[in-house]
Formats: C-alpha cells, sequence, structure tokens
C-alpha cells in the first residue's frame, strides 16, 4: 500500500515536473523571439523614415563602350597581311569596318532599348558584315577575318596561350 502511495507521489511529480517544464520552454521561446520582432528586420528602421534603399544592381553584365575606331589603323595592316589585300580591296574592308563600328556604337550608346535587345542588334550586324565580306574573301578567310576580328576568347585563355610560348 505505502508502495503504491509512494508510485502515485512519484508519477504526480513527474508529471508536475514535465509540466514546468514545458512552461519554461513556451516562455523561453516567447522571449526569445521577441527581440527578433523588435529589431525591425524587414522594415525601414526608425531613423530611416523616408529613406528607401538604392535598388540592388542587375545581374546582367553591362555592355562596356570603347571606342573600337581608333585602331583600325593597326588591325587593317594585320588583315592586309594575313588576306594578302591589294589597296583597294584594303579601303573597301575598312569602309565596311567603319561602317560596322559606327552602328554597333549607335546601339551600344542608345539607352532605350534592352540589354538582349542589343545583343540581337549586334548579332544582326554581325551577320551583316559577314555578308558584305563574302563579295571582297573566300568563306575561310571570313571565318579566319571573325576568329581576328572578334576575339571571343578570355583574357585568361589569352594569358595561358602567352604562357605558352
Amino acid at each position: 500500500m505505502l508502495s503504491r502511495f509512494l508510485n502515485c507521489v512519484l508519477i504526480s511529480q513527474i508529471r508536475i515536473m514535465k509540466n514546468r517544464i514545458y512552461t519554461i520552454a513556451v516562455v523561453l521561446i516567447v522571449f526569445a523571439f521577441n527581440p527578433l520582432v523588435a529589431q525591425n528586420l524587414n522594415d525601414i528602421q526608425r531613423g530611416q523614415r523616408g529613406y528607401s534603399p538604392p535598388p540592388m544592381p542587375r545581374e546582367q553584365g553591362a555592355i562596356s563602350i570603347a571606342d573600337p575606331l581608333e585602331d583600325i589603323d593597326q588591325k587593317m595592316d594585320l588583315y592586309q597581311e594575313e588576306f594578302t589585300l591589294d589597296a583597294f580591296e584594303k579601303a573597301v574592308l575598312k569602309n565596311y569596318l567603319v561602317e560596322f563600328e559606327t552602328e554597333k556604337l549607335g546601339i551600344l550608346e542608345n539607352e532605350t532599348i534592352s540589354y538582349d535587345v542589343k545583343q540581337q542588334a549586334i548579332l544582326k550586324l554581325n551577320d551583316k558584315l559577314s555578308a558584305k565580306l563574302i563579295t571582297l574573301l573566300t568563306e575561310e578567310e571570313v571565318v579566319k577575318f571573325q576568329a581576328l576580328h572578334f576575339d571571343t576568347r578570355t583574357k585568361r585563355q589569352k594569358r595561358k596561350d602567352k604562357n605558352k610560348t
């Protein structure tokens, strides 16, 4: 009888302890969450009323605008040696390139069109230049010209090639 009584007392005390532990855990969770709410993590802070932070930068790469007309004369000497052009063919090729580069600069400087539209327009210009070059060079030479003029290798690849030699 006494053992039953002790068992009942122990069981009731264990239940009371469990209830206390649960209440303490709930109180700790509530008080731990309260400072996070007070921080206003996603809202504008007290001293920043009326201030909106600057927009985050876009992940799209910006198209850099460099003046390609500066080094066309240097490139023309390279093209003349590479494709054995006479003076007339060199002048025609230079006119094609100047026309291409000025149209490309016009597209790049236009800020009203989006990045994707600019890329599509530049690709069309490249195709247009290739069509003009076929009248002057053979198809193999056009491919070689595009590899020379539109060097698509990255700086890292160029460094690797330079270090190999």
